[in-house]
């Protein structure tokens, strides 16, 4: 019988059918699509990796603001983004928080964590992608498309300094 298999004690069949399976995920396992969510009739924004919650908020009128790729490890000049959220009588307030001391702080205001995401670059370098935050009447959110931002800062949302970037999906 001819394969396209060689025959080998080292690899068989389904060692060889495994590793055409596996590599390419090992190639991509420290790397995580990220999508950058935005509710226009809410003014709320949130970070997603899950593609799943990522279609659910579109189809409940959220849109994409940005998207790019988180890192699984920490690196020279990256910090682990964590996804907060507090619920009040005034509505869901959500942050997107990179430093471990503004965590402690929003802790202890009533946030709670939902998880770290991944890790972000904090500081900029040529072609990573900006995430902006801006900030209203001490709520926040984060957007990524220039459309976006004027938008923003059109309806009174005040801009404050890069926080931490995203890598682009052709980084490498």
């Amino acid at each position: 019988m001819n394969t396209l298999v060689p025959r080998s004690p080292l690899l068989s069949r389904l060692t060889f059918l495994l590793l055409l399976a596996v590599l390419p995920a090992m190639a991509a396992a420290g790397e995580m699509q990220a999508w950058l969510m935005y509710n226009p009739s809410s003014s709320e924004t949130l970070m997603t990796t899950d593609f799943l919650e990522k279609s659910h908020l579109a189809q409940g009128g959220w849109k994409v603001s940005g998207s790019g790729i988180l890192q699984s490890e920490g690196g020279t000049d990256t910090a682990p983004l964590v996804r907060m959220v507090r619920a009040t009588d005034k509505g869901i307030f959500r942050m997107l928080v990179t430093d471990p001391e503004e965590v402690s702080a929003k802790l202890k205001a009533g946030f709670v964590t939902e998880g770290t995401l991944g890790y972000v670059a904090v500081k900029t370098a040529v072609g990573l992608i900006p995430v902006c935050r801006f900030s209203k009447a001490g709520t926040f959110i984060w957007l990524s498309s220039a459309a976006d931002q004027k938008w923003a800062e059109t309806n009174g949302w005040k801009r404050e300094p890069n926080k931490f970037w995203l890598w682009p999906t052709n980084y490498r």
